[in-house]
């Protein structure tokens, strides 16, 4: 017979090495657990967590449906589940199983935030608003679900609104890295460059290490005009992580605008090392690789581009100035009536202006195209 005080000390034992961070020591705990008593929920749960951190999903998801098989009324199986199906990408899942939170307890303010990150994550921003609102609702000191709401809004194009939900966040948690970072973002949107540096440079002062800050950072820092400062800040992201694809892309943009084009291509070929379907930088290469007269390259590193995103049309654009820059006049119009007719609002004013379009000036289709010339 199984002794209930030696599974208890497993299960104990289990839950340190969970917060202690040593996953692999607990799934071995754990599964010691429920060989033992395969009708213990408590280990059901703990090993699911376990995986879930060690992003082994399917397995976590089978095991919190045992637990749940256990405990069908325990609503924290539940929550951690949807946590388990967010983090694996599986968001519509994660919702179903926030909702078996809610019809259980229904003002559980977690399950409400969770299940507005999922939506958010979906692009379904108003139905994600409605339930960050609820979970302020369960809980007005929540300030994880006040940011995530400002974040919403920020997607809405609800600035106001947002900054409000955000200095609220900030005035119950105002040692928070993160809200920081969002409320950055947000300002960084609004082209408040000073105010957007203070949020990041705080969120960097709770958190040295916090990698989307110094990468804005660098970002604002670059739009200034300041490229070689914004090199040391993404610099110092990829001292704390080396595989910061949108990084390395970034610290290529800053690189080409230097004047430094084998660096920027370096820079683009380490980004796409770290994922390869980062479609921006298989542009932003081709674009290099055009300024040092590598043209069929270039035309692969778009071709890249559209493969991954077919709805990527600066690389449509980007074609047009390839072929400008070889001289293929009626090619280059062609592309760039493509990319002005798909988003006329961006591309027909960079048209007018772009200095690398100056060989087309000349041509009739080009000037109609454009409304007459410059």
């Amino acid at each position: 017979m199984t002794d209930p005080k030696a599974v208890k000390f497993i299960i104990q034992q289990g839950m340190r090495c969970l917060q202690g961070g040593d996953f692999d020591a607990a799934v071995a705990l754990f599964q010691d657990a429920v060989k033992l008593t395969p009708e213990n929920g408590e280990a059901w749960t703990g090993l699911g967590l376990a995986l879930g951190h060690l992003q082994r999903y399917e397995e976590a998801i089978a095991s919190f449906d045992q637990a749940g098989v256990l405990n069908p009324q325990d609503a924290s199986i539940w929550l951690n589940r949807g946590i388990v199906l967010s983090d694996w990408g599986k968001h519509e899942a994660a919702i179903a199983s926030f909702d078996q939170v809610i019809e259980r307890e229904p003002t559980h303010p977690e399950a409400w935030n969770s299940r507005g990150t999922s939506l958010m994550i979906l692009g379904r921003n108003k139905e994600a608003l409605a339930s960050f609102d609820q979970a302020i609702a369960c809980n007005p000191n929540y300030d994880k679900a006040w940011s995530n709401r400002g974040n919403v809004l920020t997607n809405l194009g609800r600035h106001k609104a947002a900054l409000k939900s955000f200095d609220k966040a900030l005035h119950i948690s105002p040692n928070h890295p993160e809200i920081w970072y969002n409320q950055g973002c947000l300002l960084m949107q609004l082209q408040k460059r000073d105010d957007a540096i203070a949020s990041f440079n705080k969120a960097l002062e709770l958190k040295p290490d916090h990698i989307g800050s110094w990468i804005n950072k660098g970002i604002v820092i670059s739009e200034m005009g300041r490229e070689k400062e914004a090199l040391l800040y993404y610099e110092k992201a990829l001292e704390f992580d080396p595989n910061e694809t949108h990084c390395w892309n970034n610290r290529g943009l800053t690189m080409r605008r230097l004047g430094r084009l084998q660096d920027a291509v370096a820079s683009y070929d380490r980004a796409l090392e770290c994922m390869p379907e980062n479609y921006e930088a298989w542009d932003n290469r081709g674009y290099a690789l055009v300024k040092m007269g590598r043209y069929r390259e270039a035309m692969a590193s778009f071709d890249k581009a559209l493969e991954v995103n077919p709805d990527h049309v600066n690389a449509v654009y980007n074609k047009g100035y390839c072929y400008a820059a070889q001289g293929k006049v009626t090619l280059a119009v062609n592309y760039i009536e493509q990319a002005i007719k798909v988003n006329p609002q961006k591309y027909l004013p960079v048209a007018k202006t772009d200095p690398d379009l100056e060989r087309l000036r000349k041509n009739k289709r080009f000037q109609k195209m454009i409304g007459g010339g410059k």
